[in-house]
């Protein structure tokens, strides 16, 4: 008491008591909602699947009979797969290459660039980002189109007969693969853009003085100090190059004869496209992606890491 106002006892926890403090709760319960939305709609759907793989369903998709792994026994006789295998292999392949070679060639030349022309140009070329899968699919099968597409008709004004875009089954995964590496081109061309303002400025400008210029400076100096995000692309990249759809459906719908059915889009039809969905089938070639993509990754990290 001072004179004859008392003091008043400061609310709270007494000092030296167990449990945490209230402020120190506030993170875990921010991060609460992340967790659930992750539970609900990333690992449930995984454990859902491998449950379903293991039983033959109904016309609804609910399970009916227990025939354990029958159905993986089954995909690996099933010539289907490894045509699916080897087109996804291909297209993935293929699209990483053209995305990340294609975003590295335009992102270097704009190292240097003055800075409105470099912001101008910077937007143009991000703008494939902006695009749905869908939207940008579809520009391409106007491109493609065999007999009145844009690019051949281009072509045969310059006096060269066009190939078969979509019609044959090589030109078909080529085809495929552009317009995936077109659509993923954009965040690939941000990454390497904002890497590339992050260089440590003295190495180059040292390089520079002891006379690398041009293609020496960019291939023995700045590509190397590009390593950490290039590894995070070719990874990135790969991962959405293994589980490419929306092409396929709009372009080839898995033709010529099959060609360009990937493993996603082969799921696809045994869920959805059949008369009878076949779920337990479908949720077998989904576990066999996941396996498939978790190697190619743990693959990817052990050889890259020493490289970055």
């Amino acid at each position: 008491m001072i004179g004859n106002v008392p003091l008043r006892r400061r609310r709270g926890r007494p000092p030296g008591s167990a449990g945490p403090r209230p402020a120190a709760l506030v993170g875990p319960l921010m991060v609460l909602p992340c967790v659930g939305l992750l539970l609900v709609f990333a690992y449930w759907p995984v454990v859902r699947g491998i449950v379903l793989s293991l039983y033959d369903t109904d016309l609804l998709g609910e399970p009916t009979r227990f025939v354990g792994v029958a159905h993986y026994v089954d995909l690996v006789a099933d010539p289907e797969l490894r045509r699916a295998l080897l087109a996804t292999g291909a297209i993935a392949g293929l699209s990483v290459l053209l995305s990340v070679g294609g975003a590295l060639a335009a992102a270097l030349p704009l190292r240097r660039a003055a800075r409105k022309p470099r912001a101008v140009v910077s937007v143009l070329l991000s703008l494939p980002f902006a695009f749905s899968a869908a939207a940008s699919a579809a520009v391409f099968a106007g491109l493609f189109a065999p007999a009145v597409g844009t690019l051949n008709q281009l072509l045969v004004h310059l006096g060269v007969a066009g190939p078969q875009w979509l019609q044959s089954p090589t030109w078909a995964i080529l085809s495929i693969s552009i317009a995936t590496a077109w659509y993923e081109f954009g965040f690939a061309f941000l990454v390497l853009l904002a890497a590339l303002s992050q260089l440590d400025q003295e190495v180059i400008e040292a390089a520079a003085l002891d006379g690398a210029s041009g293609p020496r400076l960019a291939w023995s100096v700045i590509i190397p100090m590009l390593r950490p995000s290039l590894v995070f692309l070719l990874v990135t990249q790969t991962i959405n190059g293994l589980q490419v759809f929306t092409q396929v459906q709009v372009l080839t719908r898995g033709g010529p004869a099959g060609a360009t059915s990937t493993v996603v889009y082969e799921l696809y039809q045994r869920a959805f496209g059949e008369a009878l969905p076949q779920v337990g089938s479908a949720s077998t070639l989904a576990v066999v992606l996941l396996a498939l993509v978790l190697a190619i990754t743990a693959i990817q990290f052990r050889v890259l890491r020493r490289w970055a």
